[in-house]
């Protein structure tokens, strides 16, 4: 009675049903270092100065260089407004016009799902067409108003990039295939839509107070004579130009509060997006895995999935998020030190070579970190473990693919994005105009009109890319399926098999005598049979040897 779940009567093969916890220690320490940050807030909120708010920083008066009057004054303000906070007004609502299109904008993500489902390749050709299409118009228009400059160089950028593409054609028709089942497989598991906004929503509570209380932790602190006025009486720099005659300095809570909490922050929304790619993964895995016939997924894969993601793997996702977390905080560290403007010797070749080599190390722990939470999705493996069985599945399965499925693949979704949200922004711009152009009432129907377009572009633009990022998240969990297959030499998903078999794939890896790793030279596709219909978990093979 005690004992771990049985899989349930049609269960996917090769998805781990039965979970015990992993990782504990982590989400431990997350939540003690997120409630942390809590309590930090509150005590932030509860000791703001009120002369952040009410401190006219044009007056010199505000801030005296005796710091005794300073004192005096900051002790009139807690006076006078203990317990005020002023709250910004709202923001003006764009009106029904922007409201319609986004409503619509969501239409177009629907769109979007179904032609890269039945039409990836039309998908495909219109994205690259018109990535060569619009610089050679643009060409066209310089052209006809006689800026030969501006028709060369529009016209150069479009022969370059019909070069570029046609160099590239083999990849792109990959990238499109693999489109087409990452749009079937995001078909087949119609609720992972909702349950990702659903996430992203709940990340959103998780966020927010971090943020609120980032605003306030900056309130804590006291108001100083501007140090560019160098001692002056005067609200002038040293060359004599004006400047505020004040500046906002937090304590040292303040300081150490932000960077805490900053730090926090970035691992609280990244560990909710490792969450959303677990989710995804493990109810792809279990549409993927399951009994040959079936069309749809099982019944209850999103929220299995998500059992599993807040509850035994919890700790695993919280330990795949700080290694991320680290290393956006390095590359940070990073492309400040690339900034710095040193002078140029042997020490900043040395430097930027390093960064270079730095930058390759971190997209590929990145890269491995993302695929590693794609297999504890399926495995239920503790994250060390499941990144050191996913490199050596990718090794066995991956390598020439790279270039196809990780740059290419990407390249064609962000460029359907940016054209499909440009076209509708200038749509509803163009319409907007059209029809207020005349219009008695209206002083500016232009500039309304472009401010609504580039409004309707960025909403319909985050919107297409959210569901951009479904799709891939979609195609990682899927090609990792494949791979599993590949290892048990069975074919879950024949439709999905045959287009992974014309991915670039080299040899079995094999190590030689004197312990050297090389790849034995590629070989037909066995004849790969159907999975087991009982439900067994997966144990990945290790690196064959001679």
């Amino acid at each position: 009675m005690g004992g771990p779940p049985s899989p349930p009567l049609g269960g996917a093969a090769h998805f781990n049903y039965s979970r015990v916890p992993r990782d504990r220690i982590f989400g431990i320490f997350f939540a003690l270092v997120w409630a942390a940050c809590i309590v930090g807030g509150i005590y932030a909120i509860t000791h703001r100065s009120p002369a952040f708010v009410h401190t006219d920083f044009q007056d010199p008066a505000s801030c005296p260089l005796d710091p005794t009057d300073g004192h005096r004054r900051l002790m009139e303000l807690h006076a006078q407004h203990k317990g005020d906070f002023s709250v910004s007004d709202f923001m003006r609502l764009t009106g029904r016009w922007l409201a319609v299109s986004a409503l619509l904008a969501l239409g177009l993500g629907v769109a979007f799902i179904h032609l890269f489902k039945h039409h990836s390749a039309v998908m495909t050709k219109a994205t690259v067409g018109t990535q060569v299409a619009f610089p050679a118009a643009m060409a066209i228009v310089f052209i006809v108003s006689g800026q030969p400059l501006g028709a060369l160089m529009f016209g150069g950028l479009a022969a370059l990039s019909a070069w570029v593409f046609y160099l590239w054609r083999d990849q792109i028709d990959l990238a499109t295939r693999l489109l087409g089942v990452s749009a079937h497989g995001l078909a087949a598991n119609a609720g992972i839509v909702p349950a990702t906004i659903c996430l992203s929503l709940g990340s959103l509570v998780a966020i927010a107070p971090l943020c609120a209380f980032l605003g306030f932790a900056f309130m804590n602190g006291e108001v100083i004579p501007n140090p560019q006025r160098q001692g002056s009486l005067q609200c002038v720099d040293a060359e004599g130009q004006d400047v505020l005659c004040c500046s906002w300095q937090p304590n040292s809570f303040a300081r150490a509060y932000m960077g805490c909490a900053v730090v926090t922050l970035l691992w609280t929304m990244l560990l909710a997006n490792q969450i959303r790619v677990f989710v995804t993964s493990g109810a792809v895995a279990q549409w993927y895995f399951a009994p040959s016939g079936s069309l749809t997924a099982p019944r209850g894969t999103t929220r299995l999935s998500l059992k599993h993601a807040l509850g035994p793997s919890f700790g695993s996702l919280c330990l795949s998020s700080l290694v991320l977390t680290i290393s956006q905080l390095i590359r940070d560290a990073m492309d400040n030190a690339s900034r710095e403007n040193d002078e140029v010797g042997v020490g900043t070749v040395i430097k930027t070579i390093f960064i270079c080599l730095a930058q390759c190390c971190l997209s590929v722990l990145e890269y491995l970190t993302k695929f590693a939470t794609v297999l504890m999705a399926i495995t239920g493996e503790a994250f060390m473990d499941a990144g050191r069985h996913v490199t050596d599945l990718l090794l066995r399965n991956l390598l020439n693919a790279f270039a196809s499925t990780v740059w290419f693949t990407p390249l064609v979704i962000r460029l359907a994005c940016l054209t499909m949200s440009a076209g509708w922004g200038l749509l509803s711009g163009g319409a907007y105009y059209y029809l207020h152009r005349s219009s008695a009432l209206e002083a500016t129907p232009g500039l309304n009109a472009s401010v609504l377009g580039v409004s309707v572009f960025v909403v319909t633009q985050f919107v297409l890319s959210f569901i951009g990022g479904i799709l891939l998240s979609v195609l990682d969990a899927v090609f990792i399926c494949w791979a599993i297959d590949r290892d048990s030499q069975t074919v879950s998903h024949p439709e999905v098999y045959s287009v992974f078999q014309t991915v670039p794939i080299p040899g079995a890896v094999v190590e030689q005598p004197d312990g050297d790793i090389q790849y034995g030279a590629g070989e037909a596709a066995p004849s790969y049979q159907a999975p087991s219909s009982a439900p067994h978990a997966y144990e990945p093979p290790t690196i064959s040897r001679v």
